[in-house]
């Protein structure tokens, strides 16, 4: 391990990404577009393509890792616009592979000492403050919001996988001891058993951080933790209709009453966390609070007087930290004499939710079921064929009026 050998072994590693980027550039375009017709060939033809570049790092005059030069493959591969396709193929591979290393690095495992167990908790723990320093303060510094800093965080504080690749060749090249992989080994196993629960329970770990801290700071540990701690919300005025979240049924409810009734967009209120879109639609004169949709207290700070309707067009599939059964408890214990309007996914999930209080709960697939029955109703199959065309261009050109005021409002987004 002198310099010159690190010298002469970065020189190398980068003549090789000169010479992957050249035939990514030059060849293998024109050889994918050929084979793009065929699933099977542009497979056989990516892996193919690994083993070439496999195969260059291992000259007996190049001598670098086959794993690297399997990254450096990797990489140019993801440039194309078949990559999609690659990783749908090679990923029950990929898989199987990675079991097989993760099972030889669990062979290598020797059995554990009080000390290895508290070095490698050590690391860990060193490793999330690093993650805090390095993730966390950027995050809140450039974008204001604690909420995405704190799941960002909490999502990226395991130890990775590739971790574990550069002590193995550490290793086999002498840079590093074994001890100092059988660390890491164990560092990775604390940090994979926690990393899962932490993941699960993100935007929980964010809830309890900004209590903690907000309580600290001598303010009601609900409110939502921005840069000033503030609750932000442009108008103290109460509405009578409020949002629950911003997405896309909520987006195309505001569009239809742009196109046919824009007088009435004063009448609602949208709570999101997403500022850039509470923005554009302050623009439409429609009242925003910036803040968690899941705390009663901010829905209680964010409209005093009760909404006559409360509305959630967010599946539970898209909603974090809370459910749709949670947002109806939510609201009636803030607002006991508010309609609550909630989405679900199935009739056992919207069952659940008239029990749980919801005044009406919308299902995409029943509602899509009634819109054809009512149009089928509004005209006799029996009919001449002329008013049936009549009725259907009616209702198309009113999608497509309605269709126009979507995409208008969406490019100013």
């Amino acid at each position: 391990f002198t310099f010159p050998n690190v010298i002469k072994t970065l020189g190398l590693l980068v003549v090789l990404i000169l010479i992957t980027l050249g035939y990514a550039k030059f060849l293998m375009p024109a050889v994918l577009h050929h084979a793009s017709k065929s699933v099977e060939l542009m497979l056989v033809l990516s892996l193919a393509w690994c083993f070439f570049v496999c195969c260059i790092a291992i000259l007996p005059f190049v001598r670098l890792p086959m794993e690297l030069a399997a990254l450096v493959a990797g990489t140019a591969l993801g440039t194309f616009p078949y990559s999609t396709d690659f990783n749908a193929k090679i990923k029950y591979i990929r898989d199987f592979f990675l079991c097989l290393f993760f099972a030889g690095m669990g062979m290598m495992l020797p059995v554990p000492s009080f000390t290895d167990i508290l070095l490698g908790l050590f690391i860990a723990l060193c490793l999330w403050i690093v993650r805090i320093a390095s993730v966390f303060m950027p995050i809140w510094v450039m974008t204001a919001d604690a909420r995405v800093a704190t799941v960002t965080t909490v999502n990226l504080a395991q130890l990775g996988e590739s971790a574990l690749v550069f002590c193995t060749l550490g290793v086999s090249h002498g840079h590093i001891g074994e001890n100092t992989l059988e660390t890491m080994l164990f560092t990775f196993v604390f940090t994979a058993i926690v990393s899962p629960l932490t993941i699960r329970n993100s935007h929980h770990i964010y809830t309890k951080i900004r209590f903690c801290v907000e309580s600290y700071r001598g303010k009601e540990g609900e409110e939502e933790w921005t840069g000033s701690g503030e609750l932000r919300c442009k108008t103290m005025e109460d509405k009578d209709i409020v949002l629950l979240g911003f997405h896309k049924i909520a987006f195309m409810l505001t569009a239809e009453f742009q196109a046919r009734s824009p007088e009435l967009l004063g009448a609602f209120h949208v709570i999101d966390f997403n500022k850039k879109v509470l923005a554009k639609l302050d623009d439409l004169g429609i009242k925003t609070t910036c803040g968690d949709i899941s705390s009663p207290q901010l829905l209680a700070k964010a409209q005093l007087k009760a909404p006559r309707i409360v509305i959630s067009t967010i599946p539970d599939t898209l909603l974090q930290g809370i459910d749709n059964a949670g947002l109806v408890r939510a609201v009636h214990q803030v607002w006991p004499s508010a309609h609550v309007i909630v989405t679900a996914d199935s009739p056992g999930q919207a069952q659940a939710l008239y029990d749980a209080g919801a005044d009406y709960v919308l299902r995409m697939a029943k509602l899509t079921a009634e819109r054809l029955q009512e149009l089928l109703n509004e005209h006799n199959l029996d009919s001449e064929h002329s008013s049936l065309t009549d009725l259907f261009t009616q209702y198309k050109d009113r999608d497509n009026n309605i269709q126009a005021t979507w995409l208008a409002q969406a490019q100013k987004w």
